[in-house]
């Protein structure tokens, strides 16, 4: 039988050691359907107008204006003590093609809450076409040379370590996360994100599909999305989850024009 074997790369190396150091949290998650009819002819109409940006860009603006609204979800915690933190950083998974290779980098969108939608949109737009080699995927130097010389249970303590260190988790990876499904495929579904350790939420954006939904009492085809939100249950409780979720659709249904601008 044919096989190919080879070293396990660098990166993918310090994806096992990182799962590994947090794989104890307690999480729950919301399966949501959106519905962004009217939002969707918004963006278009803001694009025609050199204008707004694009969906996902959106879903991160609604997001950071819920949880200001809820802040005790923008937090990173563990049994010691919770952290608030007042600005949103939002910290999303970018792929990179560079000919036959592919490589993944995180971004952290530093202030998404105070930055326009056509901001943030450009942010990302920038990101993907940086040539920086996917090193921010770890920004540390010093992190990435220990992860090349030490064994992997001494990898995994000095990550534990480093993450209760709640402002250096912020720095470095933001305090929420978020990625999309539409960015990598068009197969509608849920994915569940991955919160990554102490952080209180993550979220993952799906495929837009359209499908018959009952509005005011007759069937229309609708544009829907959807999106599941993971919280970690050590952090955050299903009622202020539940109200959060509330503000979210809100802003996504039906005050999508004030995230617009």
């Amino acid at each position: 039988m044919g096989h190919i074997s080879r070293r396990t790369s660098f990166l993918r190396r310090l994806s096992i050691y990182g799962f590994q150091a947090v794989e104890d949290g307690h999480y729950f998650h919301a399966l949501l359907e959106f519905d962004i009819t009217g939002l969707r002819k918004a963006l278009r109409e803001a694009r025609v107008e050199s204008r707004g940006g694009s969906l996902f860009a959106f879903f991160l603006k609604a997001i950071a204006a819920a949880l200001k609204e809820h802040p005790a979800l923008n937090a990173i915690g563990d049994e010691r003590r919770t952290t608030v933190f007042d600005e949103v950083d939002i910290s999303v998974p970018i792929e990179i093609l560079r000919g036959d290779d592919i490589y993944n980098k995180q971004l952290v969108l530093r202030g998404v809450d105070r930055k326009s939608l056509s901001e943030v949109d450009r942010e990302i737009e920038a990101s993907r076409k940086a040539d920086d080699g996917g090193k921010s995927y770890m920004p540390s130097p010093l992190m990435r040379v220990l992860a090349g010389v030490l064994p992997g249970f001494a990898f995994r303590a000095l990550i534990r370590a480093v993450l209760r260190n709640h402002r250096m988790v912020a720095r470095s990876s933001g305090t929420v996360f978020a990625t999309s499904v539409s960015m990598f495929s068009s197969m509608p579904g849920f994915i569940l994100p991955y919160i990554g350790g102490p952080k209180a939420a993550a979220f993952a954006i799906g495929s837009v599909v359209r499908k018959p939904v009952a509005v005011r009492g007759s069937v229309e085809i609708r544009e829907i999305v959807n999106v599941t939100a993971s919280f970690n249950h050590d952090l955050v409780d299903g009622a202020p989850a539940a109200r959060f979720v509330n503000s979210l659709r809100s802003l996504v249904e039906k005050d999508y024009r004030s995230l617009i601008g």
